[in-house]
């Protein structure tokens, strides 16, 4: 059922949503239930995300299993009638969960959910249709960590401006994907940067987004946007959820596949860190 969820590639937003919480926190007060709420609430509605694509890739995951031999979950072991009805029940709860939070929480959630939906679900599955298909989880990457700061204060505008950090981190990981799965998106007539501009432009704008977000980041710590405290927070993220597989590759086999099924749940680890901080604090 978790790879049917997909919670390893949940990370990078969870973690991004972990940040946001973490820098409103010390301006307001949450009980141990409710962060917990918080973060359930987030998880589900991921979920959907991740389950509701999975629904409708039936072919392009079918081929993706002879590329990686990666097992399919829906049409393999469940069917997409039982798979449609497991995300929207998830959603359902999602969503419960939000709106007891806090109703701005609700609507990101809402809206984290409806561009999901337009992403993966006919008849626009924009997910198909280039540069459409960028655009969309550009924009979507910037609400995890408003997500975040939504749990406990309004939305303004340097938090708009400090999630731009986090949606050009989160598409590190969707042009590595691209890269990854070139042949199977070149074969089912998936239109991705890779596909359409050469692998060598997704590497380069890989390079390119890690870099921007980055330096954003640091230019936001210098104009005293947040403390070094949240800096250091930013930089467990980034090892943990963003990039991480640049310093596992240079760890021995053994010890590197432990380390990776550590870190599927490594945003998970960084949120009771920083409510372990923050108690302490």
């Amino acid at each position: 059922m978790l790879k049917f969820f997909e919670m390893g590639a949940q990370q990078k937003w969870i973690g991004a949503a972990v940040l946001g919480f973490a820098l409103v926190l010390p301006k307001g007060s949450m009980s141990i239930f409710q962060a917990l709420v918080f973060l359930l609430g987030l998880v589900l509605i991921l979920s959907y995300i991740m389950s509701i694509n999975d629904c409708f890739d039936v072919e392009i995951d079918k081929l993706k299993e002879e590329y990686t031999s990666t097992p399919r979950i829906v049409g393999a072991i469940i069917s997409r009638d039982v798979a449609l009805g497991l995300s929207s029940v998830v959603l359902l709860i999602g969503l419960m969960f939000a709106w007891f939070i806090s109703i701005a929480f609700f609507q990101i959630a809402l809206l984290m959910a409806f561009i999901g939906t337009i992403y993966s679900v006919p008849p626009l599955r924009l997910k198909m249709k280039y540069p459409y298909s960028t655009l969309l989880l550009f924009i979507g990457d910037f609400l995890p960590f408003l997500a975040g700061i939504a749990v406990i204060r309004f939305i303004d505008w340097s938090a708009i401006i400090i999630s731009s950090s986090f949606s050009f981190l989160a598409l590190v990981h969707r042009f590595q994907h691209e890269i990854d799965y070139f042949q199977v998106d070149l074969e089912t007539g998936k239109k991705t940067i890779a596909v359409v501009n050469g692998v060598r432009v997704a590497r380069i704008l890989r390079n390119i987004c890690i870099f921007v977000g980055i330096i954003e980041f640091l230019v936001f710590f210098l104009l005293e946007w947040f403390s070094l405290s949240f800096l250091f927070l930013f930089f467990i993220y980034f090892v943990l959820c963003v990039k991480y597989s640049i310093w596992l590759n240079y760890l021995p086999r053994r010890l590197r596949n432990v380390i990776a099924s550590i870190l599927m749940f490594s945003a998970f680890l960084f949120f009771f860190f920083v409510l372990v901080i923050h108690h302490v604090a």
